[in-house]
């Protein structure tokens, strides 16, 4: 036998060892494959799933914000948006390259967009740009399929059709920041499309606005790209309720137009509900510019405006109230009892204190003053004599009731509660006492004295109702615990009603006019206001005063009007604010006069007939 034979015992052995081997690996693929095919076949199936499929958040409708009669002050529209989804994207600065050859994107945008994609979570897509015309979207979507990562979207714009009108009040809305999503965990707010409220109802009533969220399954290819949609949503998205607010857009748009190019505030309440008919401050912007974007030359430009068109000066403005704080220290006066209605005060035109001269606006003086004359005819010395008997704490504490120095519940923030001095006040703000003229000052609504033109309203409406401290409303069904009773006895509230009457229906009063409220038959009662802005040199007052058409208008006098009517029954009030408009009686009477006329004719109040008039 050869050596070069195999031993047929040795292949017996191989062949077995093989063979075992073999069984052995079979069997542990076969164990391997039943435990991923059947014991881990759930497991698997959901992972699998999870990479095939996924969920959409489905933004619900922001509800609309309507006004009393239904007219729609802030609506949705379509937006057309494009994102990027970090995780999906190899190269951020490459895409944003592909995405700027349809649609523009600017360094700032850029930036901001990497900024994001590094700071959220990397499946959350982040908003380039939105806004975009039908052909920019069409475009980008032709590029999509060569551009992983990138997400097109038809998301919601919010837009105010009446523009300005109402963007003091109703605020606008915007992408929420870092510090809303730290305080407020719903999943909306990280959806680079979502728009909270950031200011004014927009943002008082967001959570009553925004909705809930729903949800989309969604089939995805292995780039992450969304291939199909499931027809049935798990979850559908719960739009937001309507808001309704107090206010009359056919109301405010016609206290816009008479304004004209002025400056300044205006506010028609209620005298009985207290809900807010027109509440405007003047110049105004559009809002729909916050929505889209402002641009830096939008807000230098609003900066630049020495009428300041951004704030809003009907409830944040601080200005005097004038002479129509003199109804204040008529019931100050005739509550502590130190005014005789029918005892006279002589008016020379000034009142000597110490080494300085208090002047009536009336160089020459008014001569003797009753209760109704001084007011009828604004007379400052008729008030100085008054505050020297009260002192401030009882001007101080009338002030308060009536309205002045509060922040009221209508909803938005903003307000200011302005300024009812005394001698606490001035302690800690200036570390001074109180001195008598500084009573002075105050009797005539000037000095420390600083309001709102809400808080005028407020305070002509308690004067009206009589009864009740009413308080301003502007969003219907707010939920409010009613008003407190006023608590000024009936009498003196007539005397000062009817010197009030005086001013707007009598010859020689510094509102009358014939037939002042243009309403046949249909009487009103107001008070005229001039604030002055700058101090006037002894020099000046010798020589003659300057009229506000020689000076700069910001040293012109601001006009101030308050006014309520009818007289008999009182539905409306107004207090309306010209900033540098000169006097009370002319550009600010005029503009209360129309609105309340308007007011009266859209609540059905008529003229009275002739043979009702007689």
């Amino acid at each position: 036998m050869s050596d070069d034979r195999i031993d047929p015992s040795l292949i017996t052995r191989r062949t077995a060892f093989l063979g075992v081997a073999g069984a052995l690996g079979m069997s542990a693929l076969t164990a391997r494959l039943y435990y991923l095919q059947v014991v881990k076949a759930e497991d698997y199936t959901v992972l699998s799933d999870r990479n095939r499929f996924n969920f959409k958040t489905l933004i619900p409708e922001r509800g609309r914000i309507l006004d009393r009669n239904g007219v729609s002050l802030a609506v949705n529209r379509q937006d057309f948006q494009v994102m990027i989804v970090p995780e999906q994207v190899d190269d951020v600065d490459g895409t944003l390259d592909a995405i700027s050859d349809i649609v523009p994107i600017t360094d700032k945008v850029r930036a901001r967009v990497k900024r994001e994609a590094k700071r959220r979570a990397r499946f959350i897509p982040v908003l380039v740009d939105s806004h975009l015309d039908w052909d920019a979207f069409a475009a980008l979507n032709l590029r999509t399929p060569d551009l992983p990562g990138v997400a097109l979207d038809v998301g919601q714009g919010r837009l105010y059709p009446h523009k300005g009108l109402f963007t003091h009040t109703l605020g606008y809305v915007g992408t929420a920041g870092p510090d809303d999503i730290a305080v407020d965990k719903d999943p909306l707010l990280r959806q680079p499309s979502f728009r909270i409220g950031k200011t004014g109802v927009e943002a008082a009533s967001d959570k009553t606005l925004r909705g809930k969220a729903g949800r989309l399954k969604v089939e995805v290819n292995a780039r992450g790209r969304v291939v199909r949609e499931w027809p049935d949503p798990k979850e559908k998205p719960v739009s937001g309720d309507d808001v309704w607010l107090t206010l009359d857009a056919d109301l405010q748009r016609h206290a816009a137009d008479l304004f004209e190019e002025d400056s300044g505030g205006i506010a028609v309440i209620d005298v009985m509900t207290g809900e807010l008919r027109t509440l405007l401050s003047m110049p105004t912007f559009d809002g729909n510019l916050f929505v889209s974007g402002l641009t830096a030359a939008d807000m230098a430009a609003m900066n630049a405006s020495e009428k300041r068109p951004q704030f809003n000066k009907v409830i944040g403005g601080g200005y005097p109230p004038a002479s129509t704080f003199k109804m204040v220290v008529m019931l100050a006066g005739l509550k502590e009892g130190l005014i005789d209605p029918k005892e006279k005060i002589f008016c020379t035109g000034r009142v000597r204190l110490g080494n300085r001269n208090f002047h009536c606006w009336k160089r020459r003086g008014h001569g003797p003053m009753d209760l109704r004359d001084s007011l009828k005819q604004s007379c400052d010395v008729y008030y100085y004599e008054i505050a020297n008997r009260l002192g401030i704490d009882p001007i101080h504490d009338m002030a308060r009731r009536l309205g002045f120095g509060e922040r009221f519940d209508i909803g938005i923030s903003g307000q200011t509660s302005g300024i009812v001095p005394n001698d606490a006040w001035k302690q800690a703000r200036l570390g001074d006492g109180w001195r008598t003229g500084d009573s002075y000052n105050a009797a005539i609504g000037q000095g420390f004295v600083l309001t709102t033109p809400l808080q005028m309203a407020v305070m002509t409406a308690r004067l009206a109702n009589g009864r009740r401290a009413v308080n301003p409303t502007l969003i219907i069904g707010q939920d409010l615990d009613g008003f407190d009773a006023l608590d000024i006895d009936p009498t003196h509230l007539q005397l000062v009603r009817d010197a009030m009457w005086s001013v707007c229906e009598e010859p020689g009063g510094t509102a009358y006019r014939a037939d002042s409220l243009g309403f046949g038959g249909i009487d009103m009662a107001g008070k005229t206001g001039t604030g002055q802005v700058r101090s006037i040199s002894r020099a000046e007052r010798e020589s003659g005063v300057r009229s506000n058409e020689r000076i700069a208008w910001e040293l012109r006098d601001h006009s101030v009007f308050v006014g309520y009517a009818p007289f008999e029954a009182p539905r409306f009030a107004v207090a309306t604010l010209v900033e540098h408009g000169g006097s009370g009686a002319g550009r600010a009477a005029d503009i209360s006069r129309q609105l309340l006329s308007m007011a009266l004719s859209r609540d059905g109040v008529k003229p009275l007939s002739p043979e009702a008039r007689l």
